[in-house]
């Protein structure tokens, strides 16, 4: 078995080097790491991998639940020893990501992040209370990795609960839309209003399952270009994992972003930056048909 088309995200986080002659697993967990690690803990997540990498940075993939239940999901918190903060902007960019994550007490966990100074509101105080009253079931969050977090209570199906948020310049977005459907056989459901703040089109795979939300920016608004194509420069670079009926076919539909790594391969999919892995029959996510293939 390959790797699985799970829920499975990921965020650069900067780090200082260790002195010369550290061992790099014995250095403690100090700042931005720390803290989306202490997030991560309260979310009940647990730890699965972790990798030195000796000059570069140390990655830590935690995750929570079973791969089959509906609301698996995986976390990488990997650092980088060059990462810096991109220059600031009042605009998002192209290519910013929001991960939906999802629990079954989500008003409790969000208490408890800001409890503990972990998480910055970007609803608005209207939003927040909106959601702590029980008005609304989302709330928009910053984690303290830079990472945009959709919070809200679990949903019934796989594909609800692994949502993906991808901000897009509008110019692409037919383009784009139409190249998830292709190459990763979803099906547009469908329009949203993302938190005030943008118009969405969202696209759905149920096998296995996945939701896409193209972001653009609303009259009068604009989105950034992208700074850089660098995951280990700009700190809060997102990435996520998608599987493709025919990764072969799939991997000339995008642009490589990173050395291939066996049956994961890391690309750039128009604005997303993906682990692109092929789906299986083997996949804990899938039921008993899958997604077909292209002619």
């Amino acid at each position: 078995m390959g790797s699985p088309s799970i829920a499975h995200y990921g965020t650069t986080i900067i780090e200082v080097a260790p002195p010369a002659g550290a061992v790099q697993k014995d250095v403690p967990k100090t700042g931005d790491l720390a803290a989306t690690l202490r997030l991560l803990e309260i979310m009940g997540f647990k730890p699965l991998i972790q990798n030195m990498y000796e000059g570069i940075g140390r990655q830590y993939i935690w995750h929570r639940g079973n791969q089959a239940d509906v609301d698996y999901i995986e976390f990488d918190a990997f650092t980088s020893y060059r990462a810096v903060e991109r220059p600031a902007t009042d605009a998002p960019r192209v290519g910013d990501t929001v991960f939906r994550m999802t629990d079954r007490e989500p008003r409790g966990l969000f208490e408890s992040w800001r409890d503990e100074n972990l998480v910055t509101v970007l609803s608005g105080a209207k939003g927040e209370a909106a959601f702590l009253d029980g008005a609304s079931d989302w709330i928009l969050l910053r984690g303290p990795n830079g990472q945009m977090i959709e919070l809200g209570p679990t949903q019934p199906t796989r594909a609800e609960n692994h949502t993906i948020y991808v901000w897009t310049d509008p110019a692409e977005l037919e383009r784009t839309a139409a190249g998830f459907a292709d190459q990763f056989g979803m099906r547009e459901i469908g329009r949203v209003d993302f938190h005030g703040q943008a118009d969405g089109l969202c696209l759905r795979r149920m096998l296995p399952g996945i939701t896409i939300g193209l972001l653009t920016p609303r009259q009068g608004q604009r989105v950034e270009p992208r700074w850089t194509d660098d995951i280990f420069l700009e700190a809060g670079y997102s990435h996520y994992r998608l599987g493709a009926p025919d990764k072969t076919r799939t991997l000339a539909a995008s642009r490589v972003a990173f050395p291939d790594g066996g049956d994961v391969s890391f690309v750039y999919f128009h604005d997303s930056y993906l682990e692109l892995v092929q789906v299986s029959a083997d996949d804990p996510a899938c039921a008993d048909e899958l997604p077909q293939a292209a002619e």
